[in-house]
């Protein structure tokens, strides 16, 4: 697999996007079954270099996923070449200027937010570098051009930092620390996140587990548990189950090589019956 990471030059354009990347599946890469990825409460753009990628039930050239908040499933095949942007959890409402809310977990053709004549456009142009720095910089600036100079609610991004450092910190505390009420920092987060903080923090928190059974498998699910701010096993194997489709030790089974993006492999029967229980969930 060759896969590169990029972040954004353009300070501005840095508060919305945390990061692109470009990825080309190689005849060395294991292409049976298809490819997971957890969700972590941000808005992905994909660009496809190629055909078009099979993402959950849907086959699209170009597609967006908003506010994430379960499991998606692609369809890997050799030559596969694709560029993602991910956006940070708020990153969507202002370049859509729309409640995140609206198209929270909405995976869709990417005309929802772009006109098709510009979508196309931009890939012919990405087909066309010599270079994926080339690449890069026509979409950090194709983005940019979008974004405009956002003005950012200065509490959102202090908000997340608080949520990603503290395991267990309560929204009370937090509403607190931001000098604002409960009921302002739900309707922020809600806005410009699509989701509640304490929904945003489960996220979180399961994203955390995640990496650490990614990173160190002979840790007992218990520790884990502790060592995210989980009350105990039972919820974190419940919430294990919400946001990756799958349990913990089913996850250690099928999990490949260690990545930022790609979090494991799996067979198409188990695919379709992890997709059909988050169909009949929502």
């Amino acid at each position: 697999m060759i896969q590169q990471l990029h972040i954004p030059k353009n300070p501005t354009l840095l508060q919305v996007v945390k990061f692109m990347t470009y990825v080309e599946l190689t005849q060395e890469d294991i292409l049976e079954g298809r490819t997971a990825i957890f969700p972590n409460a941000t808005t992905n753009i994909l660009f496809s270099l190629d055909e078009e990628i099979l993402v959950n039930k849907t086959s699209s050239a170009h597609s967006i996923y908003t506010s994430c908040s379960s499991t998606v499933f692609f369809k890997p095949y050799t030559g596969m070449k694709f560029m993602t942007i991910q956006f940070s959890s708020y990153g969507l409402s202002y370049l859509k200027k729309i409640p995140a809310f609206e198209l929270l977990d909405t995976l869709s053709e990417l005309d929802i937010i772009f006109p098709a004549s510009e979508i196309e456009q931009i890939a012919t142009q990405l087909r066309e570098c010599k270079s994926i720095g080339e690449m890069f910089s026509l979409l950090e600036i194709f983005i940019s051009k979008k974004m405009g100079f956002p003005e950012i609610d200065p509490r959102l991004p202090c908000a997340l930092q608080l949520l990603n450092s503290e395991n267990s910190i309560s929204i009370d505390t937090l509403s607190q620390s931001l000098c604002i009420s409960n009921r302002g920092l739900q309707k922020l987060f809600k806005k410009h996140i699509g989701m509640s903080p304490a929904y945003y923090r489960k996220i979180i928190r399961f994203n955390k587990a995640a990496q650490l059974l990614s990173s160190d498998s002979n840790g007992s699910l218990t520790e884990i548990s502790y060592a995210c701010g989980y009350f105990d096993q039972a919820h974190f194997i419940k919430d294990f189950r919400e946001f990756g489709g799958i349990s913990p030790s089913e996850f250690l089974r099928f999990k490949s090589k260690s990545s930022d993006f790609y979090n494991y492999r799996i067979s198409e029967s188990d695919t379709l019956v992890a997709l059909n229980d988050q169909y009949i969930k929502s």
